[in-house]
C-alpha cells in the first residue's frame, strides 16, 4: 500500500513540474512574441518560377515581403524578363553593368529603390555617367547559379558592358552541387526540402503555411531543423543563437576545414573564372566584389562567431581567403568590408535578419561609385 501511494506521489509530482514547464514555457514564448517575434520566410506567394537557368522572379512580379522582425512593406518588383527592376534606371544605356549574386546583390529586405544597384544607378545619374544597371541577383543561389545565368544571359552582353559579380560569405564556401536539390520551388515559394522530401510533403506544407503562416521545419540535420524551428518559436529564436556561441567556444575543430581541405574557394573561382572568359570573349570586362557579412565587419559578432579570432584569424576572413585567388585567376577583385566595418555602428545590416539595410545599400552603392572601375566610363 506505501509503495502504491509513494508511486502515485511522484507520478503526480512528475506531472506538476511538467505541466509547470510546459506552462513556463507558454508563458516566455507568448512573452517574447510581444517582445521580438522570430523572423518569417518574408517572400510572398507567386514570387518565383523555374526556368532551365534556375529559378528566378516570375516576371511582372509585385508585392511586398515582410519578414515580421526587421522590414516590412518592402516593394519587391520584376520586369518582363524576371529580373528586379532598378527603379533610377534609363531604359537604354551605351554602357551596361550587370549585377549577378544572390540575397545581398538582390536586395534581399529592401525596396526596389533601396537596393545597393539602384543606389548606385543614382550615383551613375547624379555624376552623368551614362551606366544603366541591370540587376540579376536572385535570393538562395551560389556561383553554380552565377555562370548558368550568365550563359543564358551572353547573347545580350555587349563590347563595352561590364560584369559585376557579387560574392558572398555563402558563394566563397558552398561546395557545388551539394546543397541545391534541397530549394525547390513550390507555388511560387522557394521550399527547403529534406532529401527525398516527396513532392505531396512539399504541397502540405506551402498549404499549411498558406493557412496559418506556420512554416513546418524540414529534418535535414540538427542544424538546419534548429534554424528553421527559430523561425517559428520566439523562444527558440531567444535561445538558438545563445547555444551557438557556447557551442562555437567549445568545439574542438575548426568549421572550415573540410571546406578548405576540400578546396571549395578554389572551385568556386575556377567557375568565376569561366564567367570571365565569357565576358572577354564578348569585349567585356569582369569583376568580383566582395560582399562580406555581418559576422565580419561588426566586431560583436565577429568576437562571438570566430571565438575572439580563434577559429578565423583575420576579421576579413573572405577577404583573406579570395585575394589570393584572384590574383591566381587573373580577375578583379574589389572588397566592400572596410567601409562596412568603418560604418557597423551605424548600422548597415539588420539586427535580426542580417542582409544589409537600406544605410548598408548606400554605403555601398556610395563606395563602389568612387572606384576607378567606373571613372572613365
Amino acid at each position: 500500500m506505501r509503495s502504491r501511494m509513494l508511486k502515485r506521489h511522484m507520478l503526480s509530482n512528475l506531472l506538476t513540474l511538467l505541466a509547470s514547464v510546459i506552462l513556463f514555457l507558454a508563458i516566455s514564448e507568448a512573452v517574447l512574441w510581444a517582445v521580438a517575434p522570430p523572423p518569417k520566410s518574408p517572400f510572398p506567394k507567386g514570387m518565383f518560377e523555374w526556368v532551365p537557368s534556375g529559378w528566378r522572379l516570375t516576371p511582372g512580379f509585385t508585392g511586398i515581403t515582410d519578414n515580421r522582425a526587421d522590414f516590412s512593406g518592402k516593394r519587391v518588383t520584376a520586369d518582363a524578363l524576371g529580373r528586379r527592376i532598378v527603379p533610377a534606371a534609363p531604359a537604354e544605356g551605351p554602357k551596361r553593368l550587370w549585377l549577378f549574386g544572390d540575397s545581398q546583390t538582390f536586395g534581399h529586405g529592401l525596396a526596389d529603390e533601396e537596393t545597393w544597384a539602384n543606389r548606385l544607378q543614382e550615383e551613375f545619374n547624379d555624376q552623368g555617367r551614362a551606366i544603366k544597371v541591370i540587376n540579376l541577383g536572385v535570393p538562395a543561389i551560389n556561383v553554380d547559379q552565377y555562370i548558368t545565368r550568365l550563359r543564358h544571359t551572353i547573347g545580350e552582353i555587349q563590347p563595352g558592358d561590364h560584369i559585376l559579380v557579387g560574392l558572398s560569405w555563402n558563394d566563397i564556401i558552398t561546395p557545388q552541387q551539394v546543397e541545391r536539390e534541397n530549394i525547390q520551388v513550390v507555388d511560387g515559394y522557394l521550399v527547403s526540402a529534406a532529401p527525398n522530401m516527396s513532392q505531396a510533403a512539399l504541397k502540405a506544407r506551402v498549404v499549411l503555411f498558406d493557412a496559418t503562416g506556420i512554416a513546418l521545419p524540414p529534418f535535414q540535420d540538427l542544424k538546419s531543423f534548429a534554424e528553421s524551428l527559430s523561425n517559428i518559436s520566439a523562444l527558440m529564436h531567444f535561445l538558438y543563437p545563445r547555444a551557438k556561441a557556447i557551442y562555437y567556444r567549445y568545439r574542438s575543430v575548426r568549421p572550415l576545414d573540410a571546406i578548405m581541405d576540400g578546396k571549395v574557394p578554389e572551385a568556386n573561382f575556377y567557375l568565376l573564372s569561366e564567367m570571365a572568359a565569357l565576358a572577354r570573349d564578348r569585349g567585356a570586362s569582369f569583376t568580383v566584389l566582395s560582399l562580406p557579412d555581418k559576422i565580419f565587419f561588426e566586431d560583436q559578432a565577429y568576437a562571438v562567431y570566430s571565438v575572439n579570432g580563434r577559429d578565423f584569424p583575420q576579421q576579413n576572413y573572405p577577404g583573406y581567403l579570395i585575394q589570393p585567388l584572384c590574383q591566381q585567376n587573373n580577375i578583379a577583385c574589389l572588397d566592400v568590408f572596410d567601409v562596412l566595418h568603418r560604418h557597423q555602428f551605424d548600422p548597415v545590416a539588420y539586427g535580426q535578419d542580417g542582409h544589409y539595410n537600406p544605410q548598408g545599400a548606400r554605403v555601398i552603392a556610395a563606395w563602389l561609385a568612387t572606384q576607378p572601375l567606373f571613372q572613365s566610363r
